[in-house]
């Protein structure tokens, strides 16, 4: 018994990398006590990764629920933070009320400690202005990058972007601007009108300028860009692919070639847009669309929440996953400061 627990403690000690020699990881104060208060020495392991992943904000934010979730994000101390799409309501050809939408969530952000990626949603490159305008602060929408090992793969969904149809766009702007003072009947006017859009869709009077903006699209550089960046990180220990609109449910034939260039490795696939939580498998492998993090939520049901999903990755198993309910999460005083989360 001595023995084992000398060569554990010497273990936690040896695979402790992070841990300055003069704290080691774990030292039992006793260490040739034979019965031990533990099951075993903790372990710090530096190919671990930890990272927290954040929904929809609008279209149509409730004021303040994103703003106070990249905090509660922040106090829970990921290695990064990553957004799914649709941080500003956009769709505006307005340069001056582009740049004020997005220095606000550039201020929220700022406010952290927390590394943030951003994902481009369709609220957020509406037209060709919103594009350049991204272009010339982040880059290209889709890129990719590896941490620790783990190939993250970040797609844009709207290649190339499509403008809302004026007469909703105007309807629609009026819906963010009443949500700033009265959330609760802009909800109710949102919930009406999309009682009415639902309707005109089951009957197959959906506006087609409609049905192609709410349609993933992935130019074709987009997709050869993929397949060859999925090529050259073949041996990836693990792979995350994550996009604004879940693709794999709206028949796109250029995210079915990106799937296919997947092949049998490990991935799991994150997207948002829907503003309601759905877990699926396809191919044996985790495909997620987020719930909210401020926007009105657009169905009812148990998907229907504010919440942050919290991934881990150890060793080279498939990622854990958790969700962390914006509400739920508080602080030492014991308040989630979230009066309009779900």
């Amino acid at each position: 018994m001595k023995t084992g627990l000398m060569a554990l403690a010497a273990a936690s000690l040896t695979t402790s990398a992070a841990a300055h020699a003069d704290h080691p990881a774990f030292v039992p104060d006793a260490p040739a006590q034979e019965a031990v208060g533990w099951t075993e020495p903790p372990r710090s392991d530096p190919d671990t990764i930890r990272f927290i992943v954040i929904g929809d904000r609008t279209g149509l934010a409730r004021p303040g629920v994103f703003e106070q979730a990249v905090k509660q994000a922040d106090g829970l101390r990921p290695e990064f933070v990553i957004n799914v799409g649709d941080l500003i309501e956009g769709y505006t050809s307005d340069a001056a009320e582009l740049a004020r939408e997005w220095n606000e969530i550039d201020a929220a952000i700022a406010a952290t400690r927390t590394p943030f990626f951003f994902v481009a949603g369709n609220h957020d490159l509406g037209n060709q202005l919103m594009l350049d305008s991204w272009r010339r602060q982040r880059g290209e929408p889709y890129y990719a990058f590896t941490w620790k090992g783990a190939l993250f793969l970040v797609l844009d969904t709207e290649d190339p972007p499509i403008d809302m149809p004026p007469a909703f766009a105007a309807q629609f702007h009026q819906l963010a601007a009443a949500m700033k003072v009265d959330p609760k009947g802009a909800e109710e006017q949102l919930g009406a009108a999309l009682a009415d859009v639902n309707a005109k869709r089951a009957s197959g009077a959906s506006d087609p300028a409609m049905k192609a903006m709410e349609s993933a699209r992935f130019s074709d550089k987009q997709v050869q860009w993929a397949i060859d960046v999925l090529r050259r990180h073949a041996d990836a220990r693990w792979t995350f692919v994550l996009m604004h609109k879940p693709a794999w449910k709206l028949n796109s034939a250029q995210f079915t070639e990106i799937e296919t260039a997947l092949g049998d490795r490990g991935y799991t696939v994150i997207a948002g847009h829907n503003h309601y939580y759905a877990y699926e498998q396809r191919n044996g492998r985790d495909y997620i669309t987020m719930g909210t993090a401020g926007a009105v939520s657009h169905q009812h049901g148990p998907g229907e929440m504010d919440h942050l999903a919290w991934v881990t990755l150890e060793n080279d198993d498939a990622p854990s996953i958790s969700l962390l309910k914006l509400t739920g999460i508080l602080d030492r005083e014991g308040e989630s400061h979230q009066p309009l989360a779900k």
